[in-house]
C-alpha cells in the first residue's frame, strides 16, 4: 500500500493483507472474533452506529467484552503498519499512548485494508465477484 497521510500529518505505510505473516492473519482474526462477542452484546442491546440514542448500550457491555474491541483495532496497528514518519514503530507498550484520533484513524485504515481480500477460485483466477482492491 502507498504511504497514506493521517489527520495528524503523519506518513505511514500499512501493510496489505497479502504481505502479512500467518501469525499476523492469526492474531488480528482472533482479535476480530473476540471483538465479536462485544459487537453481538451491543446489537442485542439495541445499539445502532447512526443513533447517538442508542450509544449508552456501550456502557452495558461487560468490561472484558469492551477490551476486546480495543485489543482488536491495537493488534491491527502492531501487524499491519510496516513504517511511519513519526519514528520508531508502535508497540504493545506505547500503541494505547498514541493521540485518540491517530489511533482511531489509524485503526480503521488497518481494518479496511486487513479486510480488503480478493478471493480465487481452485485455478488461481480472480473471482469476478469478489471485492476488489483499490
Amino acid at each position: 500500500m502507498p504511504a497514506v497521510n493521517l489527520q495528524d500529518g503523519t506518513s505511514v505505510i500499512i501493510a496489505t493483507r497479502r504481505e502479512l505473516s500467518e501469525r499476523s492473519v492469526r492474531a488480528i482474526s482472533d482479535a476480530f472474533m473476540s471483538a465479536g462477542a462485544a459487537a453481538a452484546k451491543l446489537v442485542e442491546l439495541g445499539f445502532d452506529e447512526m443513533k447517538p440514542e442508542t450509544w449508552s448500550a456501550w456502557s452495558m457491555v461487560p468490561e472484558e467484552n469492551k477490551d476486546d474491541v480495543r485489543g482488536y483495532q491495537a493488534t491491527l496497528i502492531l501487524h499491519m503498519v510496516k513504517s511511519w514518519s513519526k519514528g520508531e514503530l508502535p508497540n504493545a507498550e506505547s500503541v494505547l499512548d498514541l493521540p485518540s484520533e491517530t489511533f482511531q484513524e489509524l485503526s480503521n485504515l488497518c481494518g479496511i485494508e486487513f479486510n480488503n481480500v480478493q478471493s480465487f477460485s481452485p485455478d488461481g483466477v480472480t473471482d469476478p465477484k469478489a471485492p476488489t482492491e483499490s
